[in-house]
Parts: C-alpha cells; sequence; structure tokens
C-alpha cells in the first residue's frame, strides 16, 4: 500500500514540475520575425535596432533582433507629460478612429468634437510600424499583423484579420467607446468602430481586429470596413506574425556600413 502511494506521490510531482516548465516556457517565449530576408537585411548577421520616435521628435529604441531572429524588447518608460502639447496635437478617440462619429455632436475639420470629454488631458502616442536600424540608417521596418496577406498592395482593410501596435500612455485607464461612422461612396454604407480595452500605464500591445468588411458597386467590386474592434493584446500571442520588409536597397545598406565601420574603427 506505502508503495503505491508512493508511486502515485511521485506521478503527482512529476506532473507539476512538467506544467510549471511548460507555463515558465510559455511566459518567457520571445516574439520571432517570420520572414528572412537575404544580404545586410538577414537577422542572423545581427546589429538590429528597433527605433520609433516620440511626438517631440526624439527616437526611442524599443528592442533589438538577436541572431536567431527573437525580439528582445526594451521598451523604454519616459515621461510623457514633459512633452510639449503641441506635439500631442491628436486626442486618445482620434488615435482609435473615433472621430466624425454620428450623433456624436459637431465636430472641428479634423473630425474632433467641439466639446470637452473626459479623455481630454490624457497623453498618449501609437506607435505604427517599427523602423529597423543598423549602421545607423534606417534599413527597414516590422509590420505586426495576423494574416500576411493584409500587407499586400491595395489590400489596406480589404481583409480580414488583425494589426498590431504599441501604445504608451500617461496612466492606467479603462477606456470603451464606440463609433458609427457613415460613408459617402455613393451607397448608404456605415463602418462600426468600438473599443474595449484596459490599459496599463505605459507600454500596451493594440490589436486592431477587421471583423468584417462591406461591398459596394454595380458589381461590388470594391471593398471597406464594415466593424472595426480595438482591445489589448499580447506581443507573444501566437496570432502575431512579424513580417520585416525593406526599406533601403541592399547598395546603399552596404555604403552606410562602410562609412559606419570607418567612423567606429
Amino acid at each position: 500500500m506505502k508503495t503505491k502511494i508512493y508511486i502515485l506521490v511521485l506521478f503527482l510531482f512529476i506532473l507539476f514540475q512538467s506544467c510549471k516548465t511548460q507555463q515558465l516556457q510559455t511566459e518567457t517565449a520571445l516574439p520571432k520575425i517570420e520572414n528572412q530576408i537575404t544580404g545586410e537585411l538577414d537577422y542572423t548577421k545581427g546589429g538590429f535596432e528597433l527605433v520609433q520616435w516620440q511626438k517631440g521628435g526624439d527616437e526611442i529604441t524599443l528592442g533589438t533582433i538577436d541572431k536567431e531572429g527573437e525580439i528582445h524588447f526594451t521598451l523604454p518608460e519616459y515621461d510623457i507629460r514633459a512633452l510639449p502639447r503641441n506635439n500631442m496635437d491628436y486626442t486618445l478617440e482620434s488615435q482609435f478612429q473615433m472621430v466624425n462619429c454620428k450623433g456624436k455632436g459637431e465636430v472641428d475639420i479634423t473630425g474632433q468634437p467641439l466639446v470637452k470629454t473626459k479623455y481630454d488631458d490624457v497623453y498618449s502616442q501609437l506607435y505604427a510600424p517599427m523602423f529597423l536600424k543598423k549602421y545607423g540608417v534606417y534599413v527597414g521596418y516590422i509590420s505586426l499583423v495576423s494574416d500576411k496577406k493584409m500587407l499586400t498592395k491595395n489590400n489596406f482593410d480589404k481583409i480580414t484579420g488583425n494589426k498590431y501596435y504599441w501604445f504608451y500612455i500617461d496612466r492606467a485607464l479603462d477606456y470603451k467607446d464606440k463609433c458609427i461612422k457613415e460613408r459617402h461612396e455613393g451607397a448608404d454604407l456605415e463602418v462600426d468602430v468600438s473599443a474595449d480595452m484596459q490599459f496599463i500605464k505605459g507600454w500596451n500591445f493594440i490589436k486592431r481586429n477587421l471583423v468584417a468588411v462591406q461591398n459596394y458597386g454595380e458589381n461590388n467590386e470594391h471593398t471597406i470596413p464594415k466593424t472595426i474592434l480595438f482591445t489589448v493584446s499580447s506581443p507573444i500571442s501566437k496570432d502575431v506574425i512579424w513580417q520585416l520588409a525593406r526599406k533601403m536597397d541592399e547598395e546603399k545598406i552596404l555604403a552606410a556600413k562602410k562609412i559606419y565601420n570607418s567612423q567606429t574603427q
């Protein structure tokens, strides 16, 4: 009897350790570049930084890409409220397409409401895309999608699926909003945009889900969004495709490499 109990306890212990290891691996998983480009943009060569720009104009480094193609985010904290207000000339709502909304009162020429809202004092910035820096120049960028077909030319907002962005905000905030937009392409069409997000102070990973599209035209040849939903996601979600694209041709990168090496030797 004691032997059976011992075996059972040992089995449960091994099972617990296995589950714990799997959980740890999941928690420490890193996002990885989906595609590999030849030449100087090959991530196995190393030396890549992911950068963006604050609205004040300062460049910030969001992370690096290692020689395995895995992305290591650093995501620096900063005082976004210290940026001049004239550099934050958009609202929280406008960053999530909550402008020119049907039935929400009068708006100015940019579609912003003329009346104040409870989010007017919120400082935030949506970052998209992330640019790739090497040899002191911007050689490429990374697009974050759930379907690579979304990146094909002329497919913007025509393929259902997700696009992802980093977003920085000055406070923790629950943000729920809804906007019905009227379209004027010669058809009686509306676009339903909604947001349901619980922001933490600092960096948040945003998912923009194009839930449904609609067609119009004599042969339904035109496609526009019908339903869009913004939520908070995770950079290690298996749905995210990290697609690398070239911004600078190989010849120019090699020229920049030559200059960079001469200055750092």
